[in-house]
């Protein structure tokens, strides 16, 4: 008993989190997508519901099929066989394990999703690097506890991430290593942040780099890119980043 009323607390707590304009709509379900997160499926390592990660925003989706219940099917099918072309070139894989019932339950979803709001343009933060010169990013990097400055918890989380997964192959401190290259480097060099993401969640295969979709979801991964952005443009040192809990 005890164990059923905290799962419901669990799922309630989930429906809480989701963005309000899209907690309505999905009438055949409007939990499809908390049930294929529960199965295990890495939906939200590629996609957003309202903006573009490595594929699609869902809500993009809708559009594209003019919101149209009767391409739930097809949509269904590309989600279980795997899809590349509709929405450029990179392939979404297969995913034949997820459940025709549980497919078309989440397609009907999706299709049931409004455009969002058009977006505020995104603010800028302008910082002095560690020797001194200006430049900006589109996150934050910093914030005062007392009179203290220190990274932001994003920022620590993608440290920390970095730090156990990452280093292994592209060196401590995002410096490049002995297997990988230095990102620092490859973002200096032009790689965009949807290219960073695409990279890191398809893997390099004939480069013996693995994928991370499924393992890292795109708001764990953002908070990988912000730490190696921030070291990119010298914000912040090498090591431990100071932390709102030192």
């Amino acid at each position: 008993m005890i164990g059923r009323v905290l799962a419901a607390v669990v799922v309630f707590a989930t429906m809480l989190l989701w963005p309000w304009p899209y907690r309505v709509g999905a009438q055949d379900n409007p939990n499809a997508p908390e049930q294929v997160l529960s199965h295990g499926f890495d939906c939200f390592s590629c996609h957003a519901i309202d903006h573009e990660v490595v594929g699609p925003a869902w809500s993009a989706i809708a559009m594209h099929y003019r919101h149209d219940p009767g391409k739930a099917d097809y949509l269904a099918g590309k989600m279980r066989s795997g899809s590349v072309g509709d929405f450029g070139n990179v392939p979404m894989p297969a995913h034949p394990d997820l459940d025709a019932k549980l497919a078309l339950q989440l397609a009907k979803y999706i299709l049931s999703l409004k455009p969002p709001p058009h977006p505020a343009p995104a603010h800028k933060y302008s910082y002095k690097d560690i020797n001194g010169k200006e430049g900006t990013v589109d996150f934050e990097v910093f914030q005062k506890i007392g009179d203290r400055k220190v990274v932001t918890d994003d920022v620590f989380a993608g440290f920390e991430k970095y730090d156990s997964y990452c280093f292994r192959c592209h060196g401590f401190d995002a410096v490049g290593g002995e297997y990988a290259p230095d990102l620092r480097k490859s973002l200096i060099n032009g790689m965009k942040r949807r290219e960073f993401f695409i990279v890191a969640m398809e893997g390099r295969e004939s480069k013996g780099m693995p994928g991370w979709a499924g393992f890292f979801t795109a708001a764990e991964l953002e908070q990988v890119y912000q730490y190696v952005k921030a070291r990119s443009l010298d914000l912040i040192d090498t090591g431990r980043p100071p932390s709102k809990s030192d």
